[in-house]
């Protein structure tokens, strides 16, 4: 009997065990119902794959993007929609309901916990809205392919989604559905002219503009479709960009087109006093617009240059209250987004208040200014300039403590300039009366600085690279150079424009990189310039004119039609990619980071040399 009974409870613990749901080895993710209208809410299902970063999470949050009907890259971001819904655990299954936004036409999703994200590889997932007969909302094929065909998604979802061949296909399957829409056809007419320039087809490009003039010919009140041909013709055409500048006008004399231009103009004013009054008259028309920010750095920096402080305080205390009340966050931003902009717009309004109130005579504001912004969450650039600014405040101020630990601990974090060497100094000394001291100390602190960067750009290093995208281009005397031909050397890449602010502060120290290693045969730079807005003969002597007068020397490729820029997924310049001699991809690093850059750059190059054994 006993056996019997063990025997059963045998059967039992097998029987509990396989009905136990398994673990996928992959993700596994359901949208019911399978074809989703707009007046019912949907659910969307996620079963975490083994491999996935997510397989083990507390909570898991779906984050998702609501894309309205055949938007411009420009409505995705004002008229979109983010969504950040905590999902709930039903076994292994973790399950959210959406109730969906009545203007859009698809979405895209991803799921997270914490910071790890499980996003299908970087291209998230995507659905479309559909009628009460089964098919696509008008505008819902073209809401989709706008996902891949501009960069707006893959920027407020951090996902690598550009992709014109998919973003083609879904435009044709929406004209075909509908073939009197517009819009997706002025859309697709974009993505046709990308591939024109590609291959440089001018009767393509004759046709493509005949079309587009019928467009604005047809809806001449349409601005979405203005702001498209407008963005066409801007580079290629700038007397036919004008006369649709006019057409805006007329609809919106607002429009941040124009408002851009005008402070453009503005900022060409010699007279600092012309400048300030008409950057002051703008204020009522720009303060209820998106550009009220961008409007109050520019006012503040002009302000400050003409010397008017307390008027300079009211407007950067305006801005600091707007800013903070979370004004002109735009619907499309994640929380973290959002978060990260604010913290962004309010680094200049709080830097220009703390000079403002030192001037004034307030120290005590000027303190409180400073300490705002040493509580911010800083790009390695602003951290530099605050921390500059700060030290250079409590130097004046012979508050030598604090000085001394700013100064010290910015040395020992690798984020520092001569210029706060020296300010460290004079605090040290001040404090000590002992100047060799503070020079040692400097050393030691630098030491400290070398091994705190190592191991910053240590973590930075890819470990699943990938191989670069092979390019041909040609350089300002019209050689061509092809990326293969240089498999055996570490190769720096670096994406960059001419009128790209942070590309041009980086450039000198760029040019001091290049001649520590312009003899070695194992390493070389090639500075891609990219997105100009001149073409052909006119580019590359635009290109040898800033090279020649920055004394400039490394090896600049013209990257004529912005196809490579695209191939290496660049969402911002400049961006430097380090190709190890395998050909794969070993660093990337965006956007300039200061006067530690030659170091930094000598890091990755040694740790690829350390790391990166090939077969010879």
């Amino acid at each position: 009997m006993l056996k019997k009974y063990f025997l059963i409870l045998i059967l039992l613990i097998f029987v509990i065990a396989g009905c136990k749901p398994q673990i996928p080895k992959e993700n596994s993710v359901k949208i019911e119902p399978v074809k989703p209208g707009l007046d019912k809410k949907l659910t969307i299902t996620f079963i975490p794959g083994i491999n996935s970063p997510l397989n083990k999470a507390e909570n898991i949050t779906l984050q998702v993007l609501f894309v309205p009907v055949t938007p411009t890259e420009r409505e995705i971001l004002e008229k979109g929609k983010m969504v950040e819904i905590p999902m709930e655990k039903n076994g292994i299954e973790w399950e959210a309901d959406l109730k969906p936004e009545k203007t859009a036409g698809a979405i895209v999703f991803q799921f997270y916990s914490g910071d790890k994200f499980d996003n299908n590889n970087k291209t998230g997932w995507d659905a479309l809205f559909y009628n009460p007969a089964g098919v696509p909302v008008k505008g819902a094929y073209s809401a989709l392919s706008q996902t891949f065909g501009s960069g707006m998604v893959s920027f407020l979802m951090n996902l690598k989604r550009f992709n014109d061949d998919s973003a083609m296909v879904f435009y044709r399957k929406e004209l075909k559905q509908y073939p009197g829409n517009q819009r997706a056809k002025i859309a697709a007419l974009f993505l046709r002219a990308r591939k024109a320039r590609k291959n440089k087809d001018k009767t393509a490009f004759a046709v493509l503009e005949k079309e587009l003039d019928s467009y604005i010919t047809e809806h001449p009140e349409d601005t979405g479709i203005l702001e498209l041909a407008y963005s066409y013709y801007f580079r290629s055409n700038p007397a036919k960009a004008e006369k649709i500048l006019v057409q805006i006008k007329k609809i919106n004399p607002l429009h941040r087109y124009l408002i851009s231009k005008e402070i453009t103009e503005i900022k060409k004013i010699k007279n600092v006093d012309v400048r300030v009054k008409k950057l002051l008259a703008m204020e009522k028309d720009v303060q209820n617009t998106n550009y009220y920010i961008t409007w109050g750095r520019n006012v503040l920096k002009e302000l400050s240059a003409a010397g008017k402080w307390q008027t300079l305080v009211d407007i950067a205390e305006k801005l600091i209250k707007r800013i903070e009340s979370g004004a002109f966050i735009y619907p499309s931003y994640s929380k973290a987004k959002a978060k990260q902009t604010i913290n962004s717009r309010l680094f200049t309004p709080l830097l220009s208040l703390a000079e403002a109130y030192y001037k004034l005579g307030d120290n005590k504001k000027a303190e409180d200014a400073y300490g705002k912004l040493g509580k911010l969450k800083l790009f390695p650039k602003q951290e530099l300039v605050y921390k500059r600014n700060y030290l250079q405040f409590l130097v004046d101020t012979g508050q030598w403590d604090k000085a001394i630990d700013i100064g010290q601990k910015a040395i020992e974090t690798a984020n520092y300039d001569d210029k706060m060497i020296e300010l460290f100094k004079t605090a040290y000394t001040n404090k000590t009366g002992n100047a060799q001291e503070a020079e040692q100390k400097i050393i030691e602190a630098k030491k400290k600085a070398g091994t705190f960067r190592k191991e910053e750009i240590e973590k930075m290093f890819i470990t699943d690279a990938k191989p670069a995208p092979d390019f041909k281009l040609r350089d300002l005397n019209g050689k061509q150079i092809s990326l293969s031909s240089l498999r055996g050397k570490t190769v720096i890449v670096d994406f960059w424009a001419t009128w790209c602010g942070p590309c041009k502060a980086s450039f000198p120290l760029l040019q001091k990189f290049w001649e520590q290693h312009r003899n070695n045969p194992d390493i070389t730079v090639l500075a891609v310039n990219t997105q100009e807005q001149t073409k052909g003969k006119k580019r590359v002597d635009v290109v040898r004119k800033y090279m020649e007068e920055g004394k400039y020397g490394f090896p600049v490729l013209i990257d004529e039609n912005n196809e490579v820029v695209k191939r290496f997924e660049v969402t911002g310049l400049p961006t430097k990619f380090f190709i190890g001699p395998d050909g794969k991809i070993y660093f990337k690093e965006v956007g300039f980071n200061g006067p530690g850059m030659v170091d930094d750059m000598n890091l990755m190059i040694k740790i690829i040399k350390d790391r990166v054994k090939i077969k010879k």
